[in-house]
């Protein structure tokens, strides 16, 4: 519910005309995305786990991960000027529908008892927090150079159409858990660790702050699992 409410808020706040780049918003979604990480871990704690707490989590993650991405990316649109380009409008809607399409096929799954340690399809939260890095990238970069908003811009455009792809997609992406059961994906982990902390350095360096590391490390996950998860999803 932690999650839902957080998510609902991004929501109000991106419709009402709020000050989306504020920290504040960002400090929220954040501890929305917090309350799903650990809400398995209570649910088996207090001994509640079950098929309900499947579909809560579902549910808070279309608000979290697919609504709230949907309002950010809107206004990110039309605050550049773009609010009535008809394709730009239809983006954000389609960040809905596969959120949507990506969180019924994991329930589907796991009410059909099926797992192998990878996700089919990039994990709907992965989009929640490209997208509460852009809110705080996005406050840095209109106070910045010329040259950071553009880049901005298009890392912005980069995931409005990368990510609906890649969450509808079947292939299998492995997540940043499970470790042991694959060496080359342990490789591959423990690079992206090492990418991570370069990434952050670069735009410190770059542009004065690493808030721009947080939608890059995303697509920097997103684009490893692509492509070094196997293609079969039971190997």
């Amino acid at each position: 519910m932690g999650n839902l409410l957080g998510g609902a808020y991004v929501c109000w706040e991106a419709a009402s005309g709020a000050d989306i780049t504020d920290g504040r918003i960002a400090a929220v979604w954040l501890a929305a995305m917090f309350f799903d990480v650990l809400d398995g871990w209570a649910a088996r704690k207090l001994g509640v786990e079950g098929p309900m707490g499947v579909q809560l989590d579902s549910l808070a993650d279309l608000v979290t991960s697919g609504l709230a991405p949907a309002f950010v990316s809107y206004r990110l649109i039309c605050e550049s000027g773009a609010c009535d380009s008809l394709m730009l409008n239809a983006l954000p809607a389609l960040l809905v529908v596969a959120a949507a399409y990506r969180l019924a096929r994991y329930n589907v799954s796991a009410s059909e008892g099926k797992g192998s340690g990878f996700f089919e399809g990039l994990p709907a939260p992965a989009a929640g927090l490209f997208w509460m890095g852009m809110t705080l990238w996005w406050g840095a970069a209109y106070s910045g150079s010329e040259g950071q908003i553009r880049v901005m811009l298009v890392v912005a455009s980069v995931g409005m159409v990368m990510f609906p792809l890649l969450m509808v997609i079947k292939r299998p992406f492995f997540g940043l858990k499970t470790w042991g059961k694959d060496k080359t994906i342990d490789a591959v982990r423990m690079g992206l660790g090492v990418g991570f902390i370069a990434v952050a350095i670069g735009t410190w360096i770059a542009w004065g702050n690493a808030y721009a590391a947080v939608s890059l490390c995303v697509l920097l996950y997103s684009s490893l699992a692509l492509i070094f998860a196997p293609k079969d999803i039971t190997s």
